[in-house]
């Protein structure tokens, strides 16, 4: 196995992510450069993603909404997957807009790395059982999510800090909206803060048919 070789490194994936969360924007510069931090990377996004739907879970379970089997089958499960598969269309949208449209030079191994580790603070999520602070939690794990994100692709590319925000924003508007979009009274397929969707949806039906049933009374 050479050094260049992916590979999963444990100690080295603690320390960058110890020294991301310190805020050490470095450890960007060194991912990009590493080929052998690719599956890393892909390990952390997929953990914090999980993380953030069992988090969401644990919050539907805590608020007593019922049906938890298939709220963790579909949220956890199948929306962690979905989100996963939207993250990396919003990678690839970013690297068209960066590079077909603004011209710019990008390199979407080197973003696939980087924003994979950016992907980090979204494991945050888990804490929105909390009660009190649940939305808040939820809230400030995706900001920090695309903020970092967005400081990844940076130092990938010599675009202007304006063309990054506006690729980055393309993509990621993408990935939240179709997710949110996912989540309904009755299908729960995205994980975390966008359960919360369902909820209220569910809570609309409650009150409309209350409403009518009143008016029936009348």
């Amino acid at each position: 196995m050479t050094p260049m070789e992916p590979r999963l490194d444990l100690a080295i994936l603690a320390d960058r992510l110890q020294r991301l969360f310190r805020l050490d924007t470095s450890v960007f510069d060194e991912v990009r450069q590493d080929p052998a931090a690719t599956i890393p990377s892909i390990v952390v996004l997929t953990l914090a993603t999980f993380l953030s739907g069992i988090g969401g879970w644990l919050w539907w379970n805590f608020q007593g909404f019922g049906d938890n089997g298939k709220v963790f089958v579909q949220s956890v499960i199948m929306g962690s997957l979905f989100s996963i598969a939207l993250w990396i269309v919003w990678l690839l949208v970013a690297w068209v807009i960066l590079t077909q449209l603004f011209r710019e030079d990008a390199d979407w191994h080197q973003m696939l790395r980087t924003m994979g580790m950016a992907a980090a603070p979204l494991g945050l999520s888990v804490g929105v059982f909390i009660p009190g602070i649940d939305f808040g939690v939820g809230l400030a794990s995706i900001a920090l999510f695309f903020g970092v994100t967005t400081i990844a692709i940076q130092s990938t590319t010599s675009a202007g800090p304006a063309h990054v925000l506006v690729a980055n924003l393309a993509g990621f508007a993408l990935w939240a909206i179709v997710l949110g979009l996912l989540v309904t009274s009755e299908t729960f397929l995205a994980p975390g803060i966008f359960l919360f969707d369902g909820a209220s949806e569910g809570l609309k039906e409650i009150v409309d048919i209350t409403d009518i049933s009143l008016g029936d009374l009348v």
